[in-house]
């Protein structure tokens, strides 16, 4: 399994320091397949039923409820991390709508630059 950009895998994301996520996680991957194949990494944002208020307030989190998939929660944007998928024995859980995905790139989008 190679993962795509969609993909809502399932892995762990210790170690962890800080204000990251810790222990195992749902995860939207929003780098390519090619670069993921390429490096062996994955660009993921975590997935978690936390409240977050302050990345909720500046608008980096992205709900998944209402489109009918089995993974819960909220895409943490503010989060993203590039993890080993293959050592953190990612497994694929489900494929995100489009929306979602778009949504969680112009997050990233706001957060790279100055405008």
């Amino acid at each position: 399994m190679i993962p795509e950009r969609g993909d809502i895998l399932h892995l762990q994301f210790d170690p962890a320091s800080g204000k990251e996520m810790q222990g195992q996680h749902f995860c939207l991957v929003v780098s390519s397949a090619t670069f993921n194949q390429r490096f062996r990494l994955a660009m993921v944002c975590p997935i978690s039923g936390g409240a977050a208020e302050l990345a909720r307030d500046s608008g980096f989190l992205v709900p998944l409820m209402g489109f009918g998939l089995r993974t819960d929660g909220a895409v943490h944007a503010h989060q993203i991390k590039s993890l080993d998928w293959v050592v953190r024995r990612a497994s694929f859980v489900e494929k995100a709508p489009n929306l979602i995905v778009q949504q969680v790139l112009d997050c990233l989008t706001a957060a790279l630059t100055d405008d």
